[in-house]
Order: C-alpha cells, then structure tokens, then sequence
C-alpha cells in the first residue's frame, strides 16, 4: 500500500509540475505577443508622423509655390508703358552687370581666363609677370640671367632651358624634329650682328637713319632683343616659310603647355614693331602662356590687359 501511495504521489507532483511548466509557457507566449504588437504599433505610429511631416512639408511649399505665384502675377506690369520700363531696367541691370564682370575680370590673376583653370603645381608656372624687352622698353642693365647649355653652343636661362628640353622630348615622341638655331646672346653679341644688318643696309643705298630702322625691323637693337634675357630661341629654320611644315604646327599646337609662346606673330606687327618671325619663341610660363596663345594675343597686349 504504501508503495502505491508513493507513486500515485510522485504522479500527482509531475502532473502538477506539468501544469506550472505549461501556464509559464502560456505567459510568457502572451507576454511575447505583447511586446510583438507594441512594437509595430511603435512603427506605424512612427509611419504616421513622418507622413504627416511630409504632407506638412509639401503643403507648405505649395502654399509658398502659390504666394510666389500670386506675387509674381501681381508685379507683372498693367501696361505697355510699364513693360517697356521693366524691360529698360533688366537692361540696365544686365549692362551693370556685365561692366561689374569686365572689372572683375580685368583684375583677375592671369590664368584665370578662358585658357582653363590655373595649377600652382605645373612645373612650368611662373608666379610672376613676364619681363617685358621690345623697342619701347629697354632690358635692365643690371640685368644679368643664370644660363645653361640645351647642346651645341646654345644657352637658355635655367628654367627655360628644362622647359625647352621637355617639349623638344614631346614632339620627338610625336615624330616632330625640334632644334635651336639661336639662343641666349650677350649684349655686346646682339651689338656685334645689330651693326651687321645695318652695314647691309648701307650697302643697298640705305641712309644711316634708313638703315637703322630697316635693320631694327630684323634684328633687335642693342638693349632690346629677347635673346639677351635668355628666354627667347629661334627654331628650326629663320624662313618665313617655317609656317607651313609639321614643326611649325606642332608648336602652335602645344608650345605653350611647356610656357613657350610665338612671340612675334604676323598678324601684331604694328604692336611688337617686329617682322613676323614664325621660329621665334620666348618662355613666359605656362599660365602666361595659355592665355597668350588660346586669345591670340601678343605679349604687349597680354601685359597691358592683366599687369
């Protein structure tokens, strides 16, 4: 008997174990269920005020729309005497404002212009404006600059002379052939072929006075030629006919990403006061040089319009 009652006992507790262990799990089952439904309510609630933001949003912009609307259609002019005066004004402001981006313009750092933006970093920038040698304006007489060889007999000053050595490496790589045929010249060398031409002169019949001019037109007088900077170098071939080979239209092309410009262009004589020289050209750096080149401009012009 008492074997019995033991295990109608034993029974009894886990049936009742049983029970508790399923109404925890029922609990927790109705405690999960909770959590689950507050959770999306907590989303779509959040849904709902951010709809509700955005139709505020939307709403508002097309009352803003509308009241810009009215605005506009309430300033439109009654009469054609009003329109032509509106139209006047936007002319005037259209005037004003393009006299305000002349100015802004004419006193923009060089390079700024249509040639493109400006690099600091370009090995052939140069911060400073070119120096300026023609007839009108003489070259320091203190003026001594720091040359190198580029082969041959043939110096350029040192910038100048890596910018040369890289663009002679760049059209040989096109299949274009570059050379010097003149370079850096000492002021008593320019004096020594200046008296030459004009000797030559002479001896066509040239007045002294004669003479001079005529030669100045080919030769720089002493104290005025660019080749004394070191700057300058004349290529290939001193013809005019230099305009028509692949050498001369390469350059054209692309002396001035190197900071090379043709100096004495033919249609600027009566500016530079130089024959048309299509070999010459002169190291500006190549921001100077882009928008020389890209506008057609000649150094005297490029100098009054951005120095």
């Amino acid at each position: 008997m008492e074997k019995r009652k033991a295990k109608r006992y034993t029974r009894r507790q886990v049936r009742r174990n049983r029970i508790i262990a399923f109404c925890c799990l029922v609990a927790l089952c109705i405690l999960l269920i909770f959590l689950i439904v507050q959770g999306i309510k907590g989303l779509l609630g959040g849904d709902e005020e951010n709809t509700g933001s955005s139709s505020t949003v939307v709403s508002q912009s097309a009352k803003s729309s509308q009241s810009s609307k009215d605005a506009d259609s309430s300033s439109q002019p009654s009469s054609d005497a009003s329109s032509a005066s509106s139209s006047e004004d936007s002319s005037q402001q259209t005037d004003s404002s393009r006299s305000s981006g002349d100015s802004s313009g004419s006193s923009k750092a060089p390079g700024s212009s249509s040639a493109g933006p400006v690099d600091s970093n370009d090995p052939y920038y140069e911060a400073s404006m070119p120096l300026l040698v023609n007839p009108d304006n003489l070259m320091p007489e203190d003026y001594k600059p720091t040359v190198v060889s580029v082969g041959g007999n043939y110096k350029l000053e040192t910038r100048a002379a890596a910018a040369w050595k890289k663009m002679q490496a760049a059209a040989s790589n096109d299949g274009v052939s570059l050379w010097i045929i003149s370079a850096y010249r000492t002021l008593e060398r320019q004096t020594e072929l200046y008296n030459e031409k004009v000797e030559e002169y002479k001896a066509l019949g040239y007045s002294e006075a004669d003479a001079k001019a005529e030669a100045g037109k080919w030769v720089a007088v002493p104290g005025t030629s660019e080749h004394c900077l070191g700057y300058a170098a004349d290529l290939c071939s001193l013809e005019e006919s230099f305009e028509n080979s692949n050498q001369f239209a390469w350059l054209q092309k692309h002396c001035a990403q190197y900071g090379f410009i043709l100096r004495y262009p033919k249609d600027k004589v009566d500016i530079t006061k130089i024959s048309y020289e299509p070999w010459h050209y002169r190291y500006v750096g190549s921001n100077h040089a882009q928008i020389i080149m890209s506008e057609g401009l000649c150094l005297e012009e490029y100098l009054e319009q951005y120095a």
